[in-house]
């Protein structure tokens, strides 16, 4: 039988989330541009509805299988070089604390009292105000934080830098989630699917003591399709 490649699955998974997200970002920005000053539609109001879910409630279940195999900007992420270069600065908890942090504000600062000089049509209520803000701040996250970070990040440090190590999202997805893959006994410690993880010094634990890979792990499932004894196998 012949094996199944995850790489290709993750990259069809992928494009068509990056295609569906550049479809919503046209249709919102030609909102916007077209009636700037018109209160944002009600349609596009599940779009931070969508983001909380996909932060807070998914990882508890799927851990990062959204980050490795559905976000779009691992559409990106995986079209750069694979190297890891990241230093201890990248690496380091404080600044993936911080970016949590900063996410974390503009959510609770979207429910506070101003009204971010909208016009007063946009605002006729408390949560009119809040879902527009919630709306405008959450395009700021992507476009003005989140995109730059991926594709510098991704060209000078290695692809998925942004997505292992600082990603707000991805972080809370750690945190609140659980490991999914494991080394099993089929393992020789050859290390060949050390060489396609983007994040290697997690998978190199995880050989070295035949345990659970620690659930920052993308679940790109690069690895699994490098190994050729079937030693990486779901947690479930």
């Amino acid at each position: 039988m012949k094996k199944i490649s995850f790489s290709l699955i993750r990259r069809r998974n992928q494009t068509i989330s990056f295609l569906v997200f550049l479809l919503l970002t046209v249709i919102m920005f030609a909102t916007l541009f077209s009636n700037p000053w018109y209160k944002v539609p009600v349609e596009w109001y599940f779009i931070p509805v969508l983001g909380i879910v996909g932060s807070f409630i998914l990882p508890a279940f799927t851990g990062r299988h959204y980050c490795g195999q559905y976000c779009p900007t691992g559409f990106l992420a995986d079209s750069m070089p694979l190297k890891n270069k990241a230093g201890k600065l990248l690496k380091s908890k404080a600044l993936q604390v911080l970016m949590v942090a900063l996410l974390l504000s503009i959510f609770i600062v979207s429910f506070l009292p101003w009204n971010m000089g909208l016009p007063e049509k946009m605002t006729l209520t408390y949560w009119d105000a809040v879902i527009n803000k919630l709306w405008i701040l959450w395009l700021v996250c992507p476009f003005a934080i989140a995109l730059p970070s991926v594709i510098m990040l991704g060209l000078s440090k290695g692809g998925r830098t942004w997505c292992n190590y600082i990603c707000p999202w991805g972080a809370i997805a750690t945190w609140f989630g659980k490991s999914q893959l494991k080394i099993n006994d089929n393992c020789t410690g050859c290390n060949e699917c050390v060489s396609s993880c983007s994040q290697p010094e997690i998978l190199t634990k995880a050989i070295n003591q035949k345990s659970e890979i620690h659930k920052s792990c993308l679940v790109c499932l690069s690895c699994v399709d490098t190994c050729e004894n079937n030693a990486i196998e779901s947690t479930k």
